[in-house]
């Protein structure tokens, strides 16, 4: 296979600075405490809202995303069907998993964690800025599936007015 330069950079290759954020792409989104910016480099994934499309076109057999997360904002409870890594790039970040939370354990620049499948995990910034992480989500698009939240988050949620619609995606709670 040969790819030229000019085929490369329209199909192959994110720039930072041009790919924008998402903020509102899962249930936890309006949540105190859960805010973030999504950069969705390959693959839609696991996200939740119908209007995220990846910088990278393509059905990939991993997901790629940069996530900007605010000072001590982070992601509530959460699981996957395929693993998914975290690499803090700029600063340390506190990963906590278990049905409850229980565990915790804190990752410093560059560190890489992979969590396993169906294990209920959620992350932080502790750092006294903006924190950026890498995160690869494995399989397709498809084979990811949807993210099984932890029901506390599903029900708070819903007090925030954003809710799944029929189609399985985000909606508001007043939209029929």
């Amino acid at each position: 296979m040969d790819i030229n330069r000019q085929e490369m950079e329209a199909t192959r290759i994110a720039r930072w600075g041009k790919v924008e954020p998402y903020r509102e792409t899962f249930i936890e989104s309006r949540l105190p405490g859960m805010k973030k910016n999504i950069y969705k480099i390959m693959n839609r994934g696991v996200l939740e809202n119908k209007g995220v499309e990846p910088a990278i076109p393509g059905n990939h057999r991993f997901g790629v995303t940069f996530i900007e997360i605010p000072v001590g904002q982070g992601a509530s409870l959460h699981a996957h069907k395929t693993e998914e890594v975290f690499c803090p790039l700029n600063g340390q970040m506190e990963v906590i998993w278990g049905e409850k939370g229980e565990h915790s354990v804190m990752l410093n620049q560059w560190d890489v964690i992979s969590c396993p499948i169906g294990v209920m995990r959620g992350f932080r910034n502790p750092n006294p800025h903006a924190l950026v992480v890498y995160s690869v989500v494995g399989g397709t698009d498809e084979e990811c599936g949807r993210i099984a939240w932890h029901p506390d988050v599903v029900r708070a949620a819903e007090n925030t007015g954003l809710v799944y619609g029929t189609d399985g995606f985000l909606k508001e709670k007043a939209d029929s």
